[in-house]
């Protein structure tokens, strides 16, 4: 960190001073007092955060010798009775959601914490996969098990991959044939066009994993999978796997758009959101970061959605990265198209740079080392992505992918907090001064 740039010693306490409204902010950005708390050790694995209205958490532990997971979440004062209704609604059921005072001496002090099991949000969900969805998955159903606890959530033996508490909850569950991904998710999708969707994928040639389940399913946000693959190209050192992926990336861009939803306005409105969200909490986490952030936003603006970066538009992934890239031998999966709509080829390409960049970055010395890269966007991957995508006739503007780099580095600066990164103040820093550039 040099003397220029903002030195952050404690974000988190600074944070919890500026945000009184939320007097249990300190017990859930702390592992040791959360821990103490909760009566065993926990550590803090994602946050939401909403200035002065809420915080909510993730936190993994160690039951029965294998990891389980629960939240706890705290409002101000006058949310606490919203609280205080779901404990007594989980008592009803037999759930295990309590409500905390972490200090005697502030009574609108209130934490509620509970099992993924509890998750509020999910519940309905989970609720229906153990008692309807496990059969139309082709598992074997064992009654009480799936919300026995995260830890040992389906079928005495499932873990859990990724939680977003109140978002979705990934699990890994073996089977008598290949081991099962399933995703829970809060909001559930249209299975007609996510059949449509699907049709499309596979009439143009685009390699994915084949969905288990029925429309049904769909309609209560249970998505799954068989396991597939050696591992994600972001965890592989293969040359090939990222050629690969750059053609398999050109076929979903081929994809004509008719009969796709959300056009280009619906799409530039949401760039324009995004991009005032993120500076809003940028400004919210570290306020020396609020005028950067805003000058960032403004160039962004104008190079994305004034001056335009590609020619046409395309149906893009819309998080594309190297762990959306499953390699198997010779062969790969692009995975999770939850958020695919129409874009530019350069949004994709930059994403995969920009998440690139961030690794090689965390890699070679974390935040406080030199932000500036070597040449464009991206790295090895990257080069070879592009080259696969460029060679099965995909087309993009050099330009216009270091734009969308820094488009992902910016949103994704406040990554680092809501993933609990030790420095995340410093990460968030670097993720701005690379986005700035790539676009200098």
């Amino acid at each position: 960190m040099t003397a220029a740039e903002p030195e952050f010693k404690n974000p988190d306490l600074s944070l919890a001073s500026r945000d009184d409204a939320l007097p249990g902010l300190p017990w859930l950005l702390d592992n040791t007092r959360l821990s103490s708390l909760l009566g065993e050790t926990v550590r803090v694995t994602r946050v939401r955060y909403k200035p002065r209205t809420s915080l909510l958490v993730a936190f993994r532990r160690i039951r029965n010798g294998a990891f389980d997971y629960g939240w706890a979440m705290t409002r101000t004062p006058a949310g606490n009775a919203k609280l205080l209704r779901r404990e007594l609604t989980s008592r009803s059921r037999s759930g295990g959601i309590r409500v905390l005072r972490p200090d005697p001496r502030q009574d609108d002090n209130l934490v509620a914490v509970g099992g993924v099991e509890d998750d509020w949000v999910l519940y309905g969900n989970l609720l229906w996969l153990r008692e309807h969805g496990l059969e139309r998955l082709g598992l074997q159903h064992r009654p009480g098990a799936l919300l026995a606890g995260a830890g040992s959530t389906l079928a005495g033996a499932g873990s859990v991959l990724r939680y977003k508490p109140e978002r979705r909850l990934v699990l890994f569950v073996p089977n008598s044939g290949a081991p099962v991904v399933i995703k829970a998710a809060a909001t559930p999708a249209g299975a007609e066009q996510q059949a449509h969707f699907l049709e499309r994928l596979n009439l143009h040639g685009v390699p994915h994993l084949t969905q288990l389940g029925d429309a049904e399913c769909l309609e209560h946000g249970i998505s799954a999978c068989a396991a597939w693959g050696g591992g994600d190209l972001a965890g592989l050192d293969d040359d090939s796997g990222a050629v690969s992926a750059g053609e398999a990336l050109a076929r979903l861009h081929g994809i004509p758009l008719g009969g796709f939803p959300a056009g280009p306005e619906v799409w530039r409105d949401e760039i324009a959101a995004q991009l005032r969200a993120t500076r809003t909490m940028v400004a919210s986490l570290l306020p020396d970061l609020e005028e950067p952030a805003r000058r960032m936003e403004a160039e962004l603006r104008t190079r994305l959605l004034t001056d335009g970066t590609a020619s046409k538009y395309v149906l893009v992934h819309g998080d594309f990265s190297a762990d959306q890239v499953l390699v198997g031998g010779s062969e790969v999966r692009l995975i999770d198209f939850d958020r695919a709509r129409t874009g530019v080829a350069e949004a994709d390409l930059g994403s995969f740079a920009a998440a690139e960049e961030a690794v090689r970055a965390e890699a070679s010395g974390g935040p406080t080392g030199p932000a500036r890269g070597t040449g464009g966007a991206g790295g090895p991957k990257t080069a070879r992505l592009s080259e696969g995508y460029a060679g099965a006739g995909g087309r993009f503007t050099p330009a216009g992918v270091d734009a969308w780099a820094a488009f992902r580095l910016f949103n994704s600066s406040v990554d680092p907090f809501r993933d609990r990164s030790p420095e995340w103040a410093a990460d968030m820093s670097w993720h701005l001064r690379r986005a700035k550039e790539l676009i200098s």
